[in-house]
């Protein structure tokens, strides 16, 4: 492939590798809002698309067969670099690239900023259903990218384990409940989602993401997992912490939708 896009790609790069064969855009978007307005080229996938529930339960990953045939509807080719954007603060862009690494895929961007970004840059968009056309995208399902509440259970006490939970501070300390239980996993550290960006709504610099984690007893020798209430917001700190280096990082699908309706999972409350 001749495009190199970094993880966090800028408007202006995403734009000089558009002609780039190998470079596929997809927009995670309602259809009515794409058919309005959209990059030049992108696909779709909807929210629908690419999470599942289980009763309570919100956020899961598809199962396989669920998610090749999703991504191979949309046209998304797994041999392809696949930059994902939204108009939702990049939260719904980064859940399907959390989705796509489970699935095993490496090549992937989460344009910065997303459509807002985009056309603050003055680039143009197009109007229209997306284009037709089925790819053939293959999954080899990447477990150790997921955390569980099993997993979780197991390792709540491990020294070299730590749990982001990027909610809002009234959802972490149990003001702002939205399961059966509020409160956080016991040990998680809040950091809210949006601190890990700028006054552009664009990635924060990382040195300073990387203070704000050692404050909470956060580094790259950990294994992290991070969380919300259905891994949307907690995919795009999945990809931060991967922009900083982390090798060990899990997200859990279900979150906090999975945990605090869980009656028998210990809970903390408070700051």
């Amino acid at each position: 492939m001749a495009a190199k896009l970094d993880l966090f790609v800028k408007p202006a790069a995403l734009h000089a590798a558009m002609d780039d064969a190998d470079v596929q855009i997809v927009a995670v978007d309602t259809p009515e809002d794409f058919a309005r307005a959209h990059i030049p080229g992108a696909r779709l996938i909807t929210m629908a698309d690419i999470m599942a529930r289980d009763g309570a339960t919100g956020g899961l990953v598809p199962d396989d067969d669920t998610l090749a045939r999703t991504l191979s509807a949309a046209g998304l080719r797994d041999d392809a670099h696949i930059v994902a954007y939204d108009r939702a603060g990049d939260g719904q862009a980064a859940r399907l690239l959390y989705t796509l690494d489970v699935a095993g895929h490496d090549a992937f961007s989460l344009l910065d900023g997303g459509l807002a970004a985009w056309q603050a840059a003055s680039f143009a968009l197009e109007s229209g259903p997306p284009a037709a056309g089925a790819g053939d995208f293959r999954i080899a399902r990447r477990t150790q990218a997921i955390a569980d509440r099993a997993w979780i259970r197991q390792h709540l006490d491990a020294a070299d384990v730590r749990f982001l939970d990027v909610r809002s501070e009234a959802e972490f300390v149990g003001d702002d409940v939205r399961s059966a239980r509020g409160g956080h996993i016991p040990g998680a550290v809040n950091l809210d989602w949006n601190r890990l960006k700028n006054e552009h709504g664009q990635l924060r610099d990382l040195d300073e993401i990387r203070r704000m984690l050692a404050d909470r007893d956060i580094d790259a020798s950990n294994e992290v997992t991070t969380y919300c209430q259905t891994h949307v917001r907690s995919s795009y700190a999945y990809l931060v912490l991967k922009a900083l280096g982390y090798a060990r990082v899990r997200g859990y699908p279900g979150a906090w939708s999975d945990w605090g309706n869980a009656m028998d999972t210990p809970v903390d409350s408070g700051s």
